[in-house]
């Protein structure tokens, strides 16, 4: 059986942060009691609308990888839909080509890291991109198999 979870990695796209429904509802409560306390407890009722804003202006930038499509910011990207899938290792780039919609680019330098070093900076970005990049490929082979590889380098 297939699993139907997300698979979700930290990822820096220029697009919006996707802000999932339990953080809005959070949001919207804090801000609707922050407003109703605003005037009999003024400290707290600010307290609540500062807690609501800073909940909604950091959601994480991710790219989540469904078993059906991929969600990058605002944009879906069915696998079924993907035409061509262009992999350039050494680059640190993947370029999936839907039909009739603009390409999806994922890079390597976008993966954060909490390494220190340049080196392992390096080498925790270039893991990270390679296990998305796999997973991607994966997915999208298996819901169409006749998607166009091209740029594949040899292990």
């Amino acid at each position: 059986m297939e699993k139907t979870g997300f698979a979700v990695f930290k990822y820096k796209h220029t697009g919006p942060a996707g802000i999932s429904d339990m953080r809005i509802k959070v949001c919207k409560v804090s801000a609707i009691i922050g407003l109703i306390l605003l005037y009999p407890l003024f400290p707290l009722g600010i307290a609540l609308l500062l807690f609501a804003l800073g909940a909604w202006l950091t959601a994480p930038k991710c790219l989540s990888l469904g078993p059906r499509y991929l969600i990058c910011g605002d944009r879906i990207v069915y696998y079924g839909n993907v035409d061509k899938l262009i992999f350039e290792l050494d680059a640190g780039r993947l370029t999936l080509v839907p039909k009739g919609e603009p390409a999806l680019l994922i890079e390597q330098e976008k993966f954060p890291t909490n390494a220190r070093k340049s080196h392992k900076i390096a080498v925790n970005k270039a893991a990270k991109f390679s296990k998305v990049s796999q997973k991607l490929i994966e997915r999208v082979r298996h819901a169409s198999p006749m998607v166009e590889l091209s740029g594949v380098a040899s292990d």
